[in-house]
């Protein structure tokens, strides 16, 4: 082996040269970008917010779990891979605290509607009984809005009307008893009523109970008529207000309101972030990741070839 130092020829050179060109590293703005992660250094998500997770009741280590579970799956290859490894477990760890805060609404939204059905069966207070009491100085409980209050106080006031004509006992005042049903916004049809009662009590007080029988019959059926529709109305209502219906609650429930839409959206965005994520992940391990102990295969051919040529142009000199 010659010990002089030849100076390259100009073939050498040039191969050297190309060599160079071929790499000295990534010379686009993604290659420069991707080989600036190379050795990135995660840090870990549980350690950033692991405050905020103990207000939530959370435990760091559940959401390292799901990260090291993901990571074990998807086999990260290099730091770049494990960034997009841990950007998908934060945003799969955010997608359960959407599912969490879309159960919450829900429950709140049954809590509300069985504290409504308390509210209707309650009787009022404050303000609001005044303001019944005053509007039934003038219409009477039969001209109150529907509550349970109303259905407690008509039914009993009719009740105690067909016991007294049940009993012959017209002797005791009635007007007390029309006065609370209707005050002093008596209908056509409560006049009547009162005009009938009036008629039959009237025969009583002067000693005609034998022509009253078949009136008195006819005011005991109209009576009674009145209470059973009282008694409908009364049901109808606690179906509507009181009772828990399971269809009714279902429909009031899951149909989604503007509280519920929001968190349904960003549900979606938190998927259609995770997609995304897993996509630019796997277009990733799609490309050849290659170590840096090896060569560019198309670097080592040109370098065969530019060696060959290099060979050939010496020998051609020493002849």
């Amino acid at each position: 082996m010659s010990l002089i130092k030849r100076e390259p020829s100009p073939a050498q050179s040039s191969a050297s040269q190309a060599n160079g060109r071929r790499s000295n590293g990534p010379r686009s703005e993604r290659g420069k970008a991707i080989s600036s992660r190379n050795s990135l250094k995660l840090r870990r998500f549980s350690e950033i917010v692991a405050r905020s997770m103990a207000a939530l009741g959370e435990r760091p280590a559940d959401f390292e779990q799901v990260h090291k579970a993901l990571a074990a799956a998807m086999e990260p290859r290099d730091g770049w891979e494990a960034a997009w490894v841990q950007d998908i477990a934060i945003l799969r760890w955010r997608l359960e605290h959407l599912q969490r805060a879309e159960v919450g609404v829900v429950a709140l939204r049954r809590r509300r509607l069985k504290n409504q059905r308390r509210r209707a069966g309650a009787a009022p207070t404050g303000s609001a009984a005044l303001q019944l009491n005053s509007l039934a100085a003038l219409c009477g409980f039969t001209g109150l809005p529907d509550s349970a209050m109303k259905f407690q106080q008509v039914i009993p006031l009719f009740t105690q009307l067909r016991d007294i004509v049940s009993a012959e006992m017209f002797e005791k005042e009635s007007d007390m008893y029309f006065s609370l049903l209707y005050a002093k916004a008596m209908g056509p049809n409560a006049a009547v009523l009162k005009s009938h009662f009036d008629s039959v009590a009237k025969k009583y007080k002067e000693g005609d109970a034998d022509g009253a029988v078949e009136a008195r019959q006819s005011l005991l059926a109209e009576l009674n008529k009145e209470i059973s529709d009282w008694e409908q109305l009364q049901a109808l209502y606690a179906a509507e207000h009181l009772e828990a219906d399971p269809l009714q609650e279902d429909a009031d429930l899951l149909l989604p309101n503007q509280e519920l839409e929001g968190v349904i959206r960003y549900e979606t965005h938190l998927e259609d972030q995770i997609e995304r994520k897993l996509r630019q992940f796997y277009v990733r391990r799609r490309e050849p990741v290659l170590r840096r102990a090896e060569s560019l295969p198309a670097v080592v051919e040109e370098k065969v070839s530019v060696e060959l040529a290099c060979r050939t142009a010496s020998a051609g000199s020493q002849s």
